[in-house]
């Protein structure tokens, strides 16, 4: 999480609101604090007009750059908030909170070698910084370096034992690692802790899936469905488990659901593609893949591949 830095003298300020809204500001440190007040309120753009002002008076104010930097980030300005926190680290470069910022930033934009190592240096500064560790571990994972992206969650997990998002995104790792058993024990651990989590479930769901155990899987799906009813993944999961199960007609009426939440949902109109193919209904089948292939046409060898398997089967059962 990232934190306004909030001075002592801000208790002042609060505390004497009124007298401070009929005194205009003057000096860097005035304007410094009318911007705290703002940006505790959520007038970000308040808050940074005047952190402007703080700035333009006197430049070296890494706070003022600091906090200007976490506006920017909340109004989605990530290259302003870098730059805020890059003229912040000049002035203070032993800033653990800073660097971690920055580090989010750069993730954000995708900057992954740039983050990672703005990270490293806000855990060498600070070793217990969970936020740190967390970050770095989504870096690693998007980088496919998944041992290294367990590693952080590990140090997550020393520092916040009850940190249920870095159990699901070490099962996320894990899962994605081709660790079926140990991605299952994190997504059952982080539901233990926030058993509304739904993603948790429908990953939990996913691996189990993968596993064999399709009703373990679609009561995973259920759990997520009761939690959020408009999630069409879920839909569109527990649509794939009952057609693996031969329950076709509930795949039908899952993967139908998963479209009316989402019309452009492209997998949903494959999947019951295939099975309205299973069950020779040859025309429907082929509007669904049709529309499929129109909102993402990078879906069609892999339909269309299993399409053709299908039809290869109906030949050889004589139908």
């Amino acid at each position: 999480m990232r934190h306004i830095i909030l001075p002592f003298l801000l208790i002042l300020l609060l505390t004497s609101a009124g007298a401070q809204t009929q005194t205009p500001p003057t000096s860097a440190a005035d304007y410094f604090y009318r911007g705290l007040a703002h940006h505790t309120k959520g007038e970000l753009d308040e808050a940074i007009k005047d952190y402007d002002k703080a700035l333009e008076i006197n430049p070296q104010i890494a706070e003022a750059y600091y906090n200007r930097g976490l506006a920017r980030y909340s109004k989605d300005d990530i290259d302003g908030s870098i730059s805020d926190y890059s003229k912040a680290l000049t002035i203070n470069p032993q800033d653990s909170k800073t660097y971690n910022n920055r580090g989010i930033a750069r993730y954000r934009k995708n900057d992954l070698d740039g983050a990672i190592a703005d990270l490293d240096k806000a855990i060498e500064i600070d070793p217990k910084l969970a936020e740190a560790y967390f970050t770095r571990g989504k870096a690693h994972s998007k980088k496919g370096d998944f041992d290294k992206a367990i590693s952080d969650y590990n140090n997550v997990l020393k520092i916040t034992p009850q940190d249920f998002k870095a159990y699901y995104n070490r099962g996320l790792a894990r899962d994605t690692a081709g660790d079926s058993d140990g991605a299952i024990s994190d997504y059952t651990k982080a539901i233990e802790i926030n058993s509304q989590h739904a993603a948790s479930y429908i990953n939990r769901g996913l691996a189990r899936d993968d596993k064999g155990d399709l009703d373990g899987a679609i009561a995973d799906y259920n759990r997520a469905l009761e939690i959020n009813p408009q999630d069409a993944e879920a839909y569109n999961n527990r649509g794939l488990a009952r057609e693996g199960k031969g329950e076709y007609d509930g795949a039908i009426a899952d993967f139908n659901k998963a479209i009316e939440i989402n019309s452009q949902y492209a997998e949903a109109y494959g999947n019951r593609g295939l099975v309205r193919l299973i069950q020779g209904k040859d025309a429907e089948a082929q509007q669904d893949f049709d529309k499929c292939f129109q909102i993402d046409s990078s879906l069609k060898t892999t339909f269309e591949e299993e399409a053709n398997r299908i039809k290869q089967l109906r030949k050889t059962k004589g139908k």
